[in-house]
């Protein structure tokens, strides 16, 4: 019994290391979360994203993942960014028709940013929180 509470000790102490951890990278990458409107439904990978508003995690970086917070799910995404003249009046997206009846998202440009996130064809990654 002492045995098997000890593990359980470990393996939260664990958890709460590689929590920091992780926090410590995010926190170090730069990231910028946003909230982003999204007008119409559209994949991300093999994940669809709802229209609605959502989170979204933006690492400074001029190439990398960003996430979407979509209920208890993170879709995860490769992006380049491509810097824009002006600034966004209003969060934008273009989408690609897959010829499916469904759509995927090609870019993001959040409002009030100069840039915009050009989505790769690469399929995202799901995490549950």
């Amino acid at each position: 019994m002492f045995n098997r509470m000890s593990n359980k000790m470990m393996n939260g102490a664990l958890a709460l290391a590689a929590s920091a951890v992780l926090s410590v990278a995010v926190m170090a990458q730069g990231t910028v979360e946003k909230k982003v409107s999204f007008y119409l439904d559209g994949k991300v990978g093999n994940e669809l994203v709802k229209k609605g508003t959502y989170a979204i995690a933006i690492p400074e970086a001029e190439q990398g993942t960003v996430e979407i917070k979509v209920g208890k799910k993170v879709v995860a995404a490769q992006y380049t960014k491509r810097q824009n003249t002006a600034e966004a009046e209003a969060d934008k997206m273009t989408y690609r028709d897959n010829g499916d009846g469904t759509r995927t998202i090609a870019t993001i440009t959040p409002r009030g940013q100069k840039y915009t996130l050009v989505l790769g064809d690469a399929p995202g990654s799901v995490a549950k929180q």
